[in-house]
């Protein structure tokens, strides 16, 4: 027996320790093997010369290249290694491909790409393309190939989903910078949900509700006038006025880089210590894992520049410093997107009327293959185009019925990748301005420094010329009475240049006043704050400048909270509460019980204000994220009103609310909400508690090993040290700086830079997760820009 017991208990033990060789076997295979070496000599197909890239502690490449040609095909294969998935996943969204590898799941969003024509724009501006810029794209798109050709171990992705890239090309790379153009535009949410106001609650409401720009709204260049006239209403035609119904549809993305809460700020030497100027830039984005940025140094022919690259693109884009200035880019904001309702012939839909009769919309054909369980099928999708652009309607879920969209993304001669190729080498003002004159889209206002001492920006977007109306709400399109004639020329775009105040700074606020329409969307609130800032003191030293990124002062709380204090004195259950706010500095930190209590205020402040006047389901969208400006904007207009009609619930017939009544209201909501969520001690409802970052990956809703845990973080929706947070999920961050740059422009060797949570996508790399947390810190790590050539980690790619 003894015998038995014993082999039984050899055989087990045998099992499990040939399963536990199996799993690390697996392991080692799967997550391991196809991390790539940053040391020893790499032999390409594709290079001219050998090509130097040393990486530094923090997986930030800095690629030495003897020719320009050589240099963007070491980005590609670079990028490539560390970001495949990445890079795969954009391309297939940009293609309308995500369901050959994703399946049904991901049909319905194939299907608004196709019907978009993301890929079909994408053809259409590479075969456009200057040549010069041609090449750069080639370029990098051999790179890229070089990797897929030669990995002998994939990333763990395409293990678990049983595919293999295909071969890269170089439309793949156009239609990336195409998908970021689109995703930084607010017209494809915000006219769509005004449009669904306008439809429930009617015309008064919807105009109360559209954000007017202050008189005394902070601009860029720090003067106070607005970016233009408010808009009359008599210029707002409204498709719901003629009862159009708003259509269903399907959730239209999955890759998303849209800027709610950016800034730059730059101090020109009059107003720093060192008498030299200061640059930061802080684009902020949804973070996401991997990294929506990847940061690479470029140093070869013209270029010696570093920054973010977006993957799967050429280039230093969203923020970067060279040789001679550092720049930044924040989300313009701008209209360059119309909605047109369509008026289909009964007899024929496949023609629409227009001013000279019915004419004929352009019809392509797609298949889409579907990937399933025993292997493919093919839907087929039919594309209506008419001269305003696709029909939309049945794939953006907030469109009304037979609606055309109209994009300048969709137009010819986009210029994304001409201008930030000529950016990345230009050597001042005048041939920064140049370069930019060529990007049509997408909308961004881009802050500027350079070596010798010179400050300012330029703002890029191709504002419509329109016959008439602003393009804030869907129109009638069977006249051609809102058409665009054609568009704002780049010599009237708002810029600066070493303006008289010694500083410009960008919060997605008023550039400053021109006669035509940009947008009515700007956001003011940490504009006001830094205003605050930058009033107190004359002059800053490095370090103050770096502290201002982390700011977490909430302008919005400092002007209700002392309306909410008079508002509920005397109300002894909420006495515990009142003085968490009273002893409050405003700064919604990571240890404040005061920002929890605050911002669940705020947030039922605005549902308790709207959502009874609009319903459950708009309230929902409006206060999500993106949009919550809106209400923010209506909320701060009428703060000092007391009695302001907006206060009344239409639901209390024989009540009419004031200011006082619904912050009552809304503090006891807020006390109640966070004592069954926090227990009822508010001394412990801190922030950090409630308010953490979860790094998602793509495939982390099933896989969610490859998320990261939360991660306490600071700020919040209205502070310069953004931290939005999720209003599906409060308060969970879902937006912030993800990508940080601070340089001392006389010194470009201490410039410093972030962008969690790490520089490589690949499970298990040291760089996949290492940045998150001193992100969440405030820190930021160095550019090394002038020493990287001493870097020890040294790989050298071979012909």
């Amino acid at each position: 027996m003894k015998s038995k017991k014993g082999r039984a208990l050899v055989i087990t033990l045998s099992i499990v320790l040939v399963l536990a060789i199996v799993i690390v076997t697996a392991i080692q295979v799967v997550f391991r093997l196809p991390q790539p070496s940053y040391s020893g000599t790499e032999k390409l197909d594709g290079l001219s010369a050998a090509v130097e890239v040393r990486t530094d502690e923090y997986g930030i490449p800095h690629i030495f290249a003897q020719n320009e040609t050589d240099l963007f095909f070491a980005q590609g294969y670079i990028t490539a290694r560390e970001r495949m998935f990445q890079m795969d996943m954009t391309r297939l969204a940009g293609r309308g491909e995500l369901s050959t590898v994703l399946g049904d799941m991901m049909l319905n969003t194939d299907k608004f790409f196709r019907t978009v024509g993301f890929y079909r724009a994408a053809e259409a501006e590479y075969a456009g393309m200057d040549p010069s810029a041609r090449k750069v794209v080639d370029d990098y798109t051999r790179g890229v190939n070089a990797y897929i050709n030669g990995v002998k171990y994939l990333p763990s992705e395409y293990t678990i989903l049983g595919f293999k890239p295909q071969v890269w090309k170089s439309q793949d790379t156009m239609v990336c910078g195409i998908l970021m153009a689109y995703s930084l535009n607010r017209s494809k949410d915000t006219e769509l949900i005004l449009n669904q106001v306008g439809e429930y609650a009617g015309g008064e409401l919807l105009d109360s509700i559209i954000p007017r720009v202050p008189a005394d709204a902070p601009t860029v260049s720090g003067t106070v006038e607005p970016a233009q006239p408010a808009t009359s209403d008599a210029d707002r035609p409204s498709a719901w006025g003629e009862g159009v119904a708003a259509g269903s549809g399907h959730s239209e993305s999955l890759i998303s880089l849209d800027v709610p809460a950016s800034n730059w700020m730059i101090f020109s030497g009059k107003r720093t210590d060192s008498g030299k100027a200061v640059f930061t830039g802080s684009p902020d984005l949804a973070p996401t894992i991997p990294a929506l940025f990847y940061l690479v140094h470029l140093k070869g022919g013209d270029y010696d520049v570093m920054g973010g690259a977006i993957p799967g693109t050429p280039t230093v884009t969203v923020l970067g410093l060279n040789r001679y200035f550092a720049w930044s880019t924040t989300n313009g904001r701008g209209d360059e997107m119309d909605f047109f309702i369509e008026k289909i012939n009964p007899a024929d839909t496949d023609q629409y009327l227009t001013e000279d009769g019915y004419k004929n919309f352009q019809i392509v054909e797609e298949t889409i293959r579907v990937k399933g369980k025993d292997g493919f099928r093919e839907e087929k999708l039919r594309v209506r185009i008419s001269r305003h652009g696709p029909i939309i309607s049945e794939v953006m879920p907030r469109a009304p019925a037979n609606c055309a969209m109209m994009w300048v993304g969709l137009q010819p001669r986009l210029g994304i990748m001409e201008g930030f190729i000529a950016l990345d080498k230009a050597r001042d003002f005048d041939e920064f301005r140049r370069a930019l004159s060529v990007v049509r889209t997408p909308t961004l206002n881009l802050g500027y420094a350079d070596i010798y001492g010179n400050i300012g920006y330029q703002y890029i977007m191709s504002p419509p010329v329109r016959k008439a109306g602003d393009g804030t709400l869907p129109v009638p399109g069977e006249e051609g009475k809102y058409d665009w004639t054609g568009y704002v020329p780049f010599e009237k775009l708002p810029y600066d240049f070493n303006p008289a105040q010694g500083y410009v700074a960008s919060f997605n606020n008023v550039p400053y006043k021109v006669d035509y329409h940009i947008t009515d969307y700007w956001m003011i609130e940490r504009a006001l704050r830094f205003d605050q800032i930058v009033g107190s003191k004359d002059r800053f030293s490095l370090d103050e400048i770096r502290k201002m990124q982390l700011d977490n002062v909430s302008i919005e709380a400092q002007t209700w909270v002392p309306l909410i204090l008079s508002a509920c004195s005397g109300l002894k259950d909420l006495k515990p509460a009142l003085e968490l706010l009273r002893n409050w500095n405003y700064s919604s930190d990571v240890d404040s019980p005061a920002a929890t209590l605050f911002n669940s205020f705020y947030s039922h402040m605005a549902q308790n204000t709207l959502e009874n006047k609009i319903g459950a389901k708009l309230m929902a969208e409006l206060a999500q994220d993106l949009q919550v400006y809106i209400p923010d904007r209506l909320l701060t207009r009428i703060a000092g009103a007391k009695d302001d009609i907006l206060y009344d619930d239409v639901t209390t017939a024989d009540l009419k609310e004031t200011r006082d009544d619904i912050i009552r209201k809304s503090m006891n909501d807020a006390n109640a909400e966070l004592t069954a969520r926090l227990g009822p001690d508010p001394a412990k409802w801190q922030w950090g508690k409630v308010h953490q970052m979860t790094f998602k990956h793509p495939l982390g809703s099933k896989l969610g090993f490859y998320n990261l845990n939360p991660i306490p973080t600071a700020g919040d929706g209205f502070t310069i040290n953004a931290g939005m947070w999720d209003s599906k999920n409060p308060y969970a961050m879902d937006a912030g700086g993800v990508i940080r740059l601070v340089v001392d422009m006389s010194d470009l060797e201490k410039s410093t830079i972030m962008s969690p949570p790490g520089q490589s996508g690949l499970y298990m790399s040291p760089y996949y997760n290492d940045l998150a947390q001193m992100w969440a810190n405030g820190q930021q790590v160095p550019t090394h820009f002038l020493s990287a050539g001493e870097l020890p980690q040294l790989l050298i790619l071979q012909p």
